[in-house]
């Protein structure tokens, strides 16, 4: 399970939950949304076409289908309910074509990982037993063998996926279930960023023996060429999130801050907003009534505006009361993956709507450029011989 760092974020209390992109919602189990990506719609589409035609099979095969993302959903039930059990929140559950990805509020310790991560392949040992138990603890090769009856041959592909589901996510290496089970082990005895590179680099090593193994077979394997892609590079989002993390681990929000803010009054027109924005560097508004924050005016709100509105409107139209909000000692790390889950390039920084500055995207990177040349510069102080 790709977990995913969150903190539930404050915004305007007349804020409704923003409609997730490109997912449909199909229920709930224990509070926990689960959602379904179109592309896996898109999927269960051609699944169903390529089975028409003579022979038929296309109804077979969607079933198949549906089964076994039913045994991913169940995985990632597995992983969210133990991290319930920790007191971590779960904010949804999404299905993809490639599998399921449980999105937690907060990041685990090294002790709740490993049992969150290997909670989700128990599930699936779980329901390999009760397949096989279904079939009398036996297995035949005429069960796999078209026109051997219905029922038997599905139960028998249900022992098969959550085998299948069960040892692939248990190989000891990011992205995989196994990974994180061999960073939580390696981080008894040293610390998370470095347990997390070796595991992400152990993950990248496989993904890149599996796409030399896919393109030297005498069909190239397309699927096998995906996932190897989809291996690497969740890995080395993995190791290079955590290295950020580590750069930044105990900083605050008003470490990183802008404090220097130009702010708009709700009486100000769009043309003054624009005039504003071609006068400074700055790209996003906190609209404000005295000392306290109404709401957010974008740059591409400000340009739409202009667009549609025309001039002479007046940014209260226009501007976004449901902004993104921090305190100034909240964890800038927990901060950034709010932002990065909301898809927010800003955030704005206050103490009871009192405005103190605002964290951006562009700040950020800034910030961590320099943050990062002075832990280098202090590691080299430390080692003997080192650059001072």
């Amino acid at each position: 399970m790709p977990e995913r760092e969150q903190q539930t974020p404050r915004k305007n209390e007349n804020e409704q939950e923003p409609p997730h992109p490109w997912s449909l919602q199909i229920g709930r189990v224990a509070g926990i949304p689960l959602r379904l990506h179109f592309t896996f719609l898109l999927f269960l589409a051609y699944i169903g076409v390529q089975g028409q035609g003579p022979g038929g099979g296309g109804i077979q095969r969607l079933l198949i289908v549906v089964a076994a993302f039913v045994c991913v959903m169940l995985h990632e039930l597995g992983h969210s309910l133990v991290a319930l059990k920790y007191g971590i929140p779960v904010k949804d559950i999404t299905l993809y074509p490639i599998g399921g990805i449980a999105r937690i509020e907060k990041r685990p310790t090294p002790k709740q990982e490993f049992w969150i991560a290997l909670a989700g392949p128990a599930v699936n040992f779980v329901l390999a037993i009760i397949a096989w138990g279904a079939l009398g603890f036996s297995v035949k090769l005429e069960d796999f063998q078209a026109g051997n009856g219905v029922v038997r041959p599905f139960i028998v592909m249900m022992l098969s996926i959550n085998m299948t589901l069960f040892l692939f996510n248990l190989v000891p290496a990011f992205p995989m279930d196994g990974g994180r089970v061999l960073r939580a082990l390696l981080a008894g005895s040293m610390s998370e960023e470095r347990a997390t590179t070796i595991a992400a680099g152990i993950g990248q090593l496989l993904a890149i023996a599996f796409a030399i193994y896919a393109l030297l077979s005498p069909h190239t394997n397309i699927v096998a060429l995906f996932i190897a892609l989809f291996v690497f590079i969740g890995a080395g989002q993995e190791a290079a999130s955590y290295k950020q993390r580590g750069v930044i681990a105990g900083v605050k929000v008003r470490e990183a801050m802008i404090t220097d803010v130009r702010t708009l009054t709700v009486g100000a027109t769009l043309k003054e907003a624009a005039d504003v924005l071609l006068a400074t560097s700055q790209h996003d508004f906190p609209v404000m009534v005295g000392d306290s924050i109404q709401g957010l005016l974008t740059r591409n709100g400000l340009l739409r505006g202009l667009s549609e509105e025309g001039p002479n409107a007046y940014v209260a139209g226009v501007m976004n009361r449901s902004y993104l909000s921090a305190q100034p000692d909240d964890d800038l790390s927990e901060t950034l993956q709010r932002m990065q889950d909301e898809s927010q390039a800003v955030l704005v920084v206050e103490n009871t709507d009192r405005l103190l500055g605002m964290v951006t995207g562009e700040n950020v990177a800034e910030f961590f450029a320099v943050r990062q040349i002075y832990r280098s510069l202090s590691s080299k102080e430390r080692i003997p011989g080192g650059a001072s």
